[in-house]
């Protein structure tokens, strides 16, 4: 029996050709993207805005400013200061063993907090040789975010995100478990 003479046969099999063709060749490319885009996170790129850093290192970055920043609020306004405290908490969980979104989730609640130990700080009767290292740290804090809006891995995830949504790459994406990146804002 030849194909010619089973249309059904043939059209399922040509089916069956190109959902395999589709899931396999598509969804092993959608992979290799995610991980290269793992890898730009945690690499980075060169481009003459951020030179060759990486979300993840200005992430760590941020992450010593903000430990510095909560060891001279408690320093200088006890150890009951509740925004050093929750900055303190926030930070025991920031760790490169985290997911992206638990990253950016904690990173958006040190900028918070940031916010609030500068307002505590200066609200306080202390002298300006008493908040240098604050002051020293929330700008090295807030220079690390400036940064992290520059770096061109934001760009990247949220286009790879806007290909998932997108037809055959979302019914892919679903079928290898290929899940979207945190863009971090972006």
């Amino acid at each position: 029996m030849r194909l010619s003479e089973n249309r059904v046969l043939a059209w399922g099999m040509l089916a069956v050709c190109v959902l395999g063709s589709v899931v396999g060749l598509g969804g092993a490319s959608l992979v290799r993207e995610r991980n290269a885009l793992s890898n730009v996170f945690y690499d980075g790129v060169e481009s003459q805005d951020t030179g060759r850093y990486s979300m993840d290192a200005y992430l760590d970055r941020a992450a010593e400013c903000a430990q510095v920043m909560a060891a001279e609020a408690q320093l200088y306004l006890g150890n009951d200061c509740a925004a050093a405290a929750d900055m303190l908490e926030t930070l025991g969980g920031f760790g490169d063993d985290d997911t992206l979104d638990m990253r950016y989730s904690a990173y958006t609640q040190l900028q918070k907090d940031s916010d609030a130990l500068y307002n505590a700080m200066y609200a306080a009767e202390l002298s300006d040789a008493e908040r240098v290292n604050f002051k020293r740290a929330y700008d090295d804090f807030w220079g690390s975010d400036k940064y992290i809006r520059k770096d061109p891995y934001r760009e990247m995830a949220s286009e790879f995100n806007d290909r998932l949504k997108g037809f055959p790459a979302g019914a892919v994406a679903a079928i290898m478990g290929v899940e979207e990146m945190n863009s971090f804002g972006a």
